[in-house]
């Protein structure tokens, strides 16, 4: 039973999750990151483990008093007898696990253990709780916190008893329903293809506020509860869809868009559109892209989950932060498993083993995490 098209990870990162753990046991080089050589840099980096005990963290929003935002997509249930069902990628687990955690001091903070400010979203993983869909994004406008939860198919909620309240849906902090992106993309289906929907990111702007459909290859519009289409993403084809996974300020008040191009390798793209949805500019080449940030003199950054590993070594843990500079220079970092990125307090941020639960992959020091890189 596939949720939506941003599951179609779950068994490829699964599959690596076992092998990525040997070859931690063996080599032990998580302890501190190293880089590889980018088109004409190369960096080392020793982050600083900001929150570790995250459960699936994703995307990385700011408030407006500078506290970090972190979307947890949750456990699902751990395998709890009764919530699982099975389906095409395996087995599926179905929980309240998800929950949204902030981050007080981000810039020195150390260790710590998450501070959960919102929990109980729909949450969908493995038994061992790796790889989860739930709430995957947040984002923050004028002191209200946006949550955006995945979309399940009824039916399986409707088997494991559980209330579609949340499903698919745009929600406050405080589970109130803001929009039904899910039913905007059944009713309408924007790009013209299948109909299928997994809203998975989410930013809140001044005047609006964008979702992006992954599933639904689209980014909406909402605006007082009104849903509109803000642009269908280019590049759909009968084998590879878009999979829109990230939205963030760019400059000028562009926005930049990170594309999954369902995992196929150095197909991945970032766009930035103008404000009003035009398409400026596109960065290619890369590989399951899941963050993206703008940051300062004109540089992007970008998250690909599953690139760094040529060949698919066994002794390789995936995962690339790569840091384009305006002359297009990139320049790659090693983190494992990374997703959400955030640029504030002269520091990035990023979600590490983003599709670890809070137990970890099976060795110590892989529970879902937020790094902090200067």
């Amino acid at each position: 039973m596939a949720v939506a098209a941003i599951v179609a990870m779950v068994p490829a990162v699964a599959a690596v999750g076992p092998a990525a753990a040997d070859g931690a046991r063996a080599n032990s080089h998580l302890s501190g990151v190293k880089a590889v050589v980018g088109h004409h840099a190369q960096r080392k980096v020793m982050p600083a483990p900001v929150v570790s005990g995250l459960d699936n963290p994703r995307q990385l929003a700011w408030d407006r008093s500078g506290r970090l935002l972190v979307a947890e997509a949750g456990h699902g249930s751990y395998g709890k007898p009764g919530s699982c069902i099975k389906g095409p990628e395996g087995n599926l687990c179905i929980g309240r696990s998800g929950k949204i955690s902030r981050i007080a001091h981000p810039a020195t903070a150390l260790n710590r253990r998450p501070h959960r400010i919102a929990a109980g979203f729909l949450s969908a993983a493995d038994k061992d709780g790796s790889a989860a869909v739930g709430s995957d994004g947040v984002s923050s406008r004028r002191g209200q916190t946006y949550v955006q939860e995945t979309y399940f198919p009824p039916s399986a909620l409707r088997r494991l008893d559980t209330s579609d309240h949340q499903n698919g849906k745009l929600l406050t902090l405080q589970n109130a329903i803001v929009a039904d992106i899910s039913a905007y993309e059944h009713k309408y289906n924007p790009d013209g293809e299948i109909v299928d929907t997994d809203p998975y990111a989410v930013l809140a702007l001044r005047r609006h506020i964008l979702v992006a459909d992954a599933a639904g290859d689209d980014i909406l519009s909402i605006r007082h509860g009104h849903i509109s289409v803000w642009a269908t993403l280019p590049g759909d084809t009968k084998k590879v869809d878009p999979v829109p996974t990230s939205l963030a300020r760019g400059r000028n008040g562009s926005i930049l868009v990170g594309t999954l191009y369902s995992l196929a390798p150095q197909q991945a793209r970032v766009l930035r559109y103008s404000a009003h949805g035009k398409l400026l500019q596109t960065w290619r080449g890369f590989t399951s892209v899941t963050g993206v940030v703008a940051a300062p003199h004109g540089h992007v950054i970008v998250s690909e989950l599953l690139a760094g590993c040529p060949g698919g070594s066994p002794q390789c843990v995936p995962g690339v932060v790569v840091d384009i500079a305006p002359n297009g220079t990139r320049t790659k970092t090693r983190i494992p498993f990374p997703a959400g990125l955030a640029w504030g307090h002269g520091h990035l941020f990023v979600s590490a083993f983003s599709i670890s639960p809070a137990r970890g992959l099976g060795f110590p020091g892989s529970s879902g995490q937020v790094w902090r890189l200067r």
